[in-house]
């Protein structure tokens, strides 16, 4: 008679075997949560949002922090009022402050990338540059994006980036957009020489429409530069 062979008697499991055993998709799931974790860590690192930010180089070729200048957070950019002093960068790293133009009337066009109207109106902000090369200062401020894609945008859509009135800036953490209370897009702000709004456009704006804002701008301005 063959003896029957016993039963091997199961080993001891840890807890974790017995979970693993019995929930046999979780270190599946946990495993992804990691990743996941890890990844946001990750951009929290390099982005650093409670770092001291983005800078720029004034023309003492100091490192400046860029921003809103004595901002109210109370205050509005609204008609008539003083415009919120700020200073941004340009693509070569360069500090641009808005109370540089002083005695200038001076054209602040918020845009992005993927903003159709921005793409529509951008020429003919650049037209306007040109016809008051003196006398006007167009500061187009990028909404949240890098230098890479923004500057991609204006040559993808043959802007100039040499003209010394057009300055194109980053507003990588929209703090200048937060104060200028912008919402859609684009938005412009027409300010005259001594700082004072004197029209905003709170969406798209024709040629003709860019031109009376900035005649009136410049009336206030130095009236002998009204074009004709």
């Amino acid at each position: 008679m063959s003896k029957k062979k016993r039963k091997r008697a199961p080993e001891p499991q840890s807890p974790i075997e017995r979970l693993i055993r019995r929930y046999p998709k979780w270190p599946r799931r946990i495993g992804i949560t990691a990743a996941l974790v890890g990844v946001v860590a990750a951009i929290w690192f390099f982005a650093d949002p409670f770092g001291p930010g983005p800078t720029a180089i004034d023309e003492s070729g100091l490192e400046v922090k860029v921003g809103v200048i004595d901002g109210d957070p109370d205050a509005e950019a609204r008609t008539n009022f003083p415009a919120p002093n700020f200073l941004l960068a340009d693509y070569d790293g360069q500090a641009v402050r808005l109370d540089d133009y002083e005695g200038k009337a001076v054209f602040v066009n918020f845009w992005a990338s993927w903003c159709g109207p921005c793409a529509e109106e951008m020429p003919e902000i650049v037209r306007i540059a040109k016809k008051f090369p003196d006398d006007v200062v167009v500061i187009a401020i990028n909404r949240g994006e890098s230098k890479g894609t923004a500057q991609r945008w204006t040559r993808a859509l043959n802007l100039p980036e040499d003209l010394p009135n057009f300055k194109w800036v980053l507003d990588t953490r929209e703090s200048v957009v937060r104060e200028y209370r912008v919402e859609g897009m684009p938005q412009s702000f027409f300010i005259d020489g001594s700082g004072i709004i004197r029209s905003a456009v709170r969406s798209g704006i024709r040629y003709d429409d860019m031109l009376t804002s900035i005649e009136q701008a410049l009336n206030f301005t130095v009236p002998s530069a009204v074009s004709p």
